[in-house]
């Protein structure tokens, strides 16, 4: 299944691998949800998911797009939303969520999030070939799973995920990882869901849940994450033993 949005700050290739872990019929709570990719690929293989972002404009796109394709769809392809320069572009990253009409905020997430050459809306170069044709056609085709459902949440994940829930695991596509240095006072796009890795690593050994995160390979997570479960992936999302091969990292507490 094909997101409509793209997130390029982040792999997401191992929903097969993913599939060896989770069996079908599995209940999955998945958090810092943005562009969807792993977890509409999982849900329409049987198993059913409960997404959650701590971003209301990330929410607001998706119930847009669930509830009504055909107007966002002709919204965003509508006159009023072509641009063409950087400075424009630029102003509306600064501003896209401030507007009240859910519909307007979300055809610019779309456009916005298809422009950027990191997929981020608030962030990232102007490269307007990555607005395609393709890309209308998967917005206005879109279907959700229907073993899926979306919530907004103000809790951060890693509150949640030490509490004993319904689920069957806690998935976290948390993509980079980094040790959050010189991060205090560092401002996060609205759309981003931070984490706090290393903080992470120590619940996933005491939370009551089974964990699982996945992560763009870092060597480093051999080491910060070492009392837990480790799978490589590689760039066609297989399973490996080979480090020169991966491309992610799978992590879990089980």
């Amino acid at each position: 299944m094909i997101s409509p949005i793209k997130d390029r700050t982040k792999r997401n290739n191992c929903s097969a691998a993913l599939m060896e872990i989770i069996p079908k019929g599995a209940v999955v709570d998945s958090y810092a949800f943005y562009d969807g990719k792993l977890e509409f690929n999982i849900a329409s293989l049987d198993i059913f998911v409960n997404a959650y972002t701590i971003s209301k404009p990330v929410y607001m796109f998706w119930q847009c797009l669930r509830h009504d394709p055909r107007r966002l769809h002709e919204m965003v392809t509508s006159d009023s939303f072509k641009f063409g320069d950087n400075d424009v572009f630029a102003i509306l990253q600064d501003m896209w969520y401030t507007h009240t009409s859910p519909f307007i905020t979300a055809s610019m997430f779309f456009i916005l999030n298809r422009c950027s050459a990191n997929g981020l809306i608030s962030s990232g170069d102007l490269k307007l070939e990555n607005y395609t044709p393709l890309a209308l056609a998967h917005l206005k085709g879109f279907k959700f799973p229907d073993n899926f459902h979306l919530n907004l949440s103000e809790k951060d994940p890693l509150e949640i995920i030490q509490e004993e829930g319904g689920a069957d695991y806690n998935l976290i596509p948390a993509g980079r990882f980094t040790y959050n240095l010189f991060e205090y006072g560092k401002n996060i796009a609205i759309e981003e869901t931070p984490i706090n890795h290393r903080r992470l690593s120590e619940i996933m050994q005491k939370a009551p849940s089974k964990i699982i995160v996945v992560y763009d390979y870092n060597p480093a997570i051999f080491t910060v994450f070492k009392e837990s479960n480790i799978t490589m992936v590689d760039q066609y999302g297989k399973l490996t033993d080979n480090k020169s091969n991966a491309e992610e990292m799978i992590v879990a507490n089980f």
